[in-house]
């Protein structure tokens, strides 16, 4: 009896075991061209909410599948993928985007000013990895951006904007495609067909869409 008692206990902790063994935690410092260390990068899993920020040295940690990729995302600097494959320490260099220090425009949602004449908060998805990694879905372009979260929820992905919580309401964004309010699920959209996505972040973005804009807004726009 004792030994199929303990028989069961270990057939139990097993699963658990193996579920546990498929994370896995990296470490890593990121910095720019100049090995100066990049703070307040976003490091995002491919296929999870988990997003965590590099500090003022550029240090991270973040459990990672061990078959997943992580992104390293910030503005003025190059989107990177990189796949874990087993490594438990990932140092990388930012590469800076010349493209982003030019006079950029940036799409408020009522027009494209000059993003130093912008008071809005925006933050988009690089235009050319899209171009790159236009097999990919929306979800993984979306956890491209600093402080958007995306968990994928009965078929369709639930959406929060950092700084964005309410307990007494919706927390979704206003998503916007094409200049239309678009109310139907990110996944039915071709990834192929996108030009570029944009995010408001802060409170300023209800100057243009009112309360419905409260939790933010995406900004979507096909080719």
């Amino acid at each position: 009896m004792i030994r199929r008692t303990l028989m069961l206990l270990f057939l139990s902790i097993v699963p658990s075991l193996h579920i546990a063994s498929q994370n896995t935690t990296i470490k890593g410092i990121v910095k720019d061209d100049s090995k100066n260390p990049l703070s307040n990068v976003s490091v995002k899993t491919n296929d999870s909410e988990v997003e965590v920020f590099t500090d003022a040295t550029g240090f991270y940690t973040i459990d990672v599948p061990q078959k997943g990729k992580l992104f390293f995302s910030q503005e003025g600097f190059k989107t990177q993928k990189i796949a874990v494959k087993g490594k438990d320490i990932i140092n990388i260099f930012l590469k800076y985007d010349e493209k982003a220090f030019k006079e950029k425009e940036v799409n408020t949602g009522y027009g494209k000013i000059k993003q130093s004449e912008s008071t809005i908060s925006v933050s988009s998805v690089d235009e050319k990895f899209i171009e790159q990694e236009n097999n990919l879905d929306m979800a993984t372009y979306l956890r491209t951006v600093p402080g958007v979260s995306v968990v994928e929820e009965g078929g369709n992905l639930g959406i929060t904007i950092r700084g964005n919580r309410s307990l007494m309401s919706s927390d979704a964004p206003l998503i916007m495609l094409n200049g239309s309010q678009y109310n139907g699920s990110l996944k039915n959209l071709n990834p192929r067909d996108i030009k570029s996505i944009d995010v408001l972040k802060d409170a300023s973005a209800t100057a243009a869409y009112g309360s419905r804009g409260a939790n933010g807004v995406i900004l979507i726009t096909t080719k």
